[in-house]
């Protein structure tokens, strides 16, 4: 009988996570949509899914805490909660011309919060 290589299951190397450094920002992104669609394709994913939750509401389950943490994190992602989460920003200046009141008022508003200032304008008559 032939030996065949021992293949290893479980947390790649050191050496080969490495390796994906290498790649660049397209080639990461084509191997992830490979296994994205690899892993939605897979009949077994269904079953995968409900197992996860049998485990996230089995209360005796020893992986209970890490079942409920996957869940929580795909589920509920936290930028949905945050009030900063995907805002724009934006900027209002209002400039009043030569003849008009020598106030002008600049609003902005931004992720830090809203702030107001008024500036006093200097127009001199020539």
């Amino acid at each position: 009988m032939a030996d065949k290589p021992v293949t290893k299951r479980g947390r790649p190397s050191k050496a080969a996570l490495q390796s994906t450094k290498e790649l660049s920002k397209r080639q990461q992104a084509a191997a992830l949509k490979d296994f994205r669609a690899r892993l939605l394709l897979n009949p077994k994913s269904p079953a995968l899914i409900e197992k996860m939750f049998e485990i996230a509401f089995d209360d005796e389950h020893k992986q209970q805490a890490v079942a409920l943490k996957l869940l929580a994190d795909r589920l509920m992602p936290v930028a949905g909660f945050t009030s900063d989460g995907k805002q724009q920003a934006q900027v209002s200046i209002n400039i009043s011309g030569i003849g008009a009141p020598s106030s002008g008022s600049v609003t902005i508003n931004g992720n830090a919060g809203e702030e107001e200032a008024d500036f006093e304008e200097c127009v001199e008559d020539e």
